[in-house]
């Protein structure tokens, strides 16, 4: 049986359209397709696998430091990682996309722009090491409610100037489409790093976790450096920083809006979990919205896997005016998602209490939490596929105040039911993505009506 014919039975009995609709339907003798399929696959086998090993270390880690402690240590990740991610969360894909565009046409802008990358991230790095480090005392008493964990802060910093680097490595590799290499250095990199981690906190307890968590992004930086040098060799390209600085205007324009998006969410998920730590609960309310948490950070990135490709695609078709192809893999995605997270909520629901047994005795009676942070996916999920499509629109500022929204609401929510302590925690940010979740379903309500109205 042939490629064809499998194919016109699958569209006959509606069954996998969304992977053959418009465009993406030319399977044969498609090199874009393979390409995206296979960045897809390997992207796919490193998050899977990276998430399940830090998983399977991080349960680890909860048994070895306890409830409470636990709750400190997941509060200065999140700080660090919320400071880390003013250093990397736009300039990475800034150089994904550009490199990815000119690797081929232009290799001295290439170049260029590799090499803005590194001035860029290593400035914003060393800039907000010296802020952390200066203000470490500040922010574990005031923001904290912990002035014990200053030190602890200080040491974690130092992660923060790999990491901004590492950053801007990850989004030259990407761009020049190594993802199966990167992939396989990160399932390597990241079983020796789990092990590393899990092995200084059972020797060394909280400090030795603090210490694996600073090794971590040191460690990172250093193995995806050979990567990087290699990936630029093999296509023929070199760092250019002279003349780096006249491509400035690349890296604003594209970076701006998620950028911006970055300074609300980012302090936003940091500060509502302030407000747990301060609460009547204190760090063991914490430790329980992180064990809780935990299942949520694992199960992202299943939206993000299957809208993976969704964004190329939907600039190629609405390019081609096949908004109704477009239309048509949305309904099929929100399908798919609603009935993947309807089933997960459900299985956490009943079994919930069962699973926050590896936890250890301290968790028991957390098994609710498990499942109200699992249905919280089920809103973002879908607004995820939804801001493809509003970004393949060029309507990057809508969904930056759509993230506006959401951090107000969140904050708002939390003080309300911040008395139920990490319960209301996870209430308040399910709330704020329903309410996300109705500004962007009016968007595209509106736009699939307009859409109607042109074809009649």
């Amino acid at each position: 049986m042939d490629l064809e014919t499998i194919r016109n039975r699958l569209l006959a009995n509606n069954v996998g359209q969304i992977y053959f609709s418009g465009s993406f339907l030319r399977l044969k003798n498609s090199v874009t397709f393979r390409r995206v399929f296979a960045g897809t696959f390997w992207n796919a086998l490193l998050n899977i696998y990276g998430k399940g090993i830090s998983f399977i270390g991080t349960v680890i880690i909860i048994r070895l430091l306890g409830r409470e402690a636990f709750g400190e240590f997941g509060m200065l990740n999140t700080t660090i990682s919320m400071f880390g991610m003013f250093t990397t969360f736009s300039i990475s894909q800034t150089a994904t996309k550009y490199i990815a565009q000119y690797r081929n046409s232009d290799k001295n802008k290439a170049g260029r722009i590799i090499g803005l990358s590194f001035l860029f991230s290593a400035s914003l790095g060393i800039l907000v090491f010296l802020m952390v480090s200066i203000f470490a005392d500040v922010i574990a008493e005031k923001s904290l409610n912990a002035p014990n964990l200053s030190g602890y802060l200080k040491i974690m910093a130092i992660g923060l100037l790999f990491g901004a680097v590492n950053g801007a490595q990850n989004g030259i590799i990407s761009g020049f489409e190594a993802f199966k290499t990167n992939a396989l250095v990160g399932v390597l990199s990241g079983t020796v790093l789990t092990v590393f981690k899990v092995l200084l906190t059972y020797f060394y307890g909280f400090r030795g976790a603090v210490f694996g968590m600073t090794a971590e992004p040191v460690f990172t930086y250093l193995i995806t450096m050979i990567v990087t040098r290699k990936v630029m060799h093999r296509n023929q390209t070199r760092i250019l920083f002279k003349g780096a600085l006249s491509e400035l205007t690349i890296l604003f324009n594209y970076s701006l809006p998620s950028l911006l998006t970055g300074l609300l969410v980012f302090p936003t998920n940091w500060y509502t979990l302030t407000i747990l730590a301060k609460s009547d609960g204190g760090y063991s309310e914490v430790g329980a919205y992180n064990a809780a948490n935990q299942w949520y950070n694992v199960m992202i990135f299943i939206p993000y896997i299957l809208v993976s490709t969704f964004l190329p695609v939907f600039s190629e078709m609405l390019s081609k005016n096949q908004k109704d192809e477009v239309n048509r893999i949305i309904k099929n995605a929100l399908l798919l998602i609603t009935a993947i997270f309807i089933l997960l909520s459900l299985i956490f629901l009943v079994f919930g209490e069962k699973i926050t047994l590896i936890y250890g005795s301290e968790f028991k009676g957390t098994g609710f939490l498990l499942a109200v942070a699992v249905f919280t996916l089920l809103p973002q999920a879908i607004i995820i596929v939804l801001s493809n499509l509003v970004a393949a629109m060029d309507k990057m500022w809508f969904v930056f105040w759509v993230n506006a929204v959401w951090c107000i609401a969140f904050i708002g929510f939390t003080y309300l039911f911040i008395s139920s302590g990490a319960l209301g925690l996870l209430l308040a940010r399910l709330a704020a993505f329903l309410g996300s979740l109705i500004l962007m379903g009016y968007y595209y309500h509106n736009w699939k009506t307009t859409q109607e109205k042109v074809i009649r």
